[in-house]
């Protein structure tokens, strides 16, 4: 089975229509997702997912659907069995009566889809990922910046930025001309021998839950990793980068806007990080 959905309480054919056309997701963007990598049938890091999305549902407001999220997710991965592959449940506020202000007691919507296989194959990380920066800043004070809700517009938009340029990503700079994250992706660069750094949260990014992991593994693997303020010009001088998240796992970055970074092919500390995840995931930490 190559792909399912699951729709308030049922599976469906993904050609079905199911969606109202009063649905606030599809109006307004009214929602949140997670995106999760499923190994062997168990969704990996599972619990930090819900949490994110618990927290994100309080911060705007909608009431957390955990009973629904849970029934339908048992049922897709009964439906699945040991498969490998993504699995992305969204949340919305609901349908309702037009206007901004949806009335007391909308019940929110869930969708749950899998995609199965591999999301990048292993040319991918033999060749890395090559990077332009996106034209217009990430606002770093916006409420959105720390939700990961379905207003991507912005992400969108660099991506096909990126896409446009020949590269495979998209680096967001904030208002200060800092650099946050990418349209997908979360940023490490090695600036020094066994030093990695990061850009903190708030110069505007989501702190991944792939990131969280990469942090821990790094010290667990000898290097130190450092929260820093980070600029464009610290590629031209890093050693090697690479970007982070739930499908990427851990992905070389070579270039950026045309120039090497580093020796301009994927360096030792990706892969030896990108290893240990995937041992970790071998060994079901945390798998569910």
């Amino acid at each position: 089975m190559s792909g399912i959905a699951w729709v308030n309480g049922r599976i469906i054919n993904e050609e079905e229509p199911c969606l109202s056309v009063r649905e606030r997701g599809f109006l307004y963007g009214d929602g949140l997702f997670e995106t999760v990598r499923v190994y062997g049938g168990k969704p990996f890091a599972w619990e930090r997912h819900l949490a994110r999305l618990s927290a994100g549902c309080e911060r705007l407001g909608i009431p957390y659907p955990g009973r629904l999220i849970a029934d339908g997710t048992r049922d897709v991965l009964r439906a699945l069995g040991p498969a490998d592959g993504s699995l992305r449940v969204t949340v919305t506020r609901g349908e309702a009566p037009r206007g901004l202000l949806a009335p007391p007691g909308t019940k929110p919507t869930v969708v749950i889809t899998f995609s199965a296989g591999e999301p990048y194959s292993p040319e991918a990380y033999g060749r890395g990922f090559r990077a332009v920066t996106v034209s217009f800043p990430r606002n770093q004070l916006s409420p959105l910046v720390r939700l990961k809700t379905l207003n991507y517009l912005e992400n969108l938009l660099g991506k096909q930025e990126a896409a446009a340029a020949g590269a495979d990503e998209g680096i967001f700079l904030n208002l200060k001309g800092e650099v946050a994250e990418g349209t997908i992706s979360n940023i490490f660069l090695v600036l020094e021998d066994r030093q990695i750094t990061t850009p903190p949260p708030e110069s505007g990014l989501l702190p991944g839950i792939t990131r969280e992991w990469v942090i821990t593994l790094a010290g667990k693997l000898g290097y130190s990793v450092c929260e820093r303020l980070v600029f464009p010009r610290d590629f031209l001088r890093a050693r090697e980068a690479f970007l982070t998240n739930s499908l990427l796992e851990v992905m070389p970055l070579v270039a950026l806007d045309g120039k090497p970074v580093g020796t301009g092919s994927p360096g030792p500390v990706a892969k030896a990080l990108r290893d240990a995840y995937r041992e970790m995931v071998v060994n079901g930490f945390d798998g569910h």
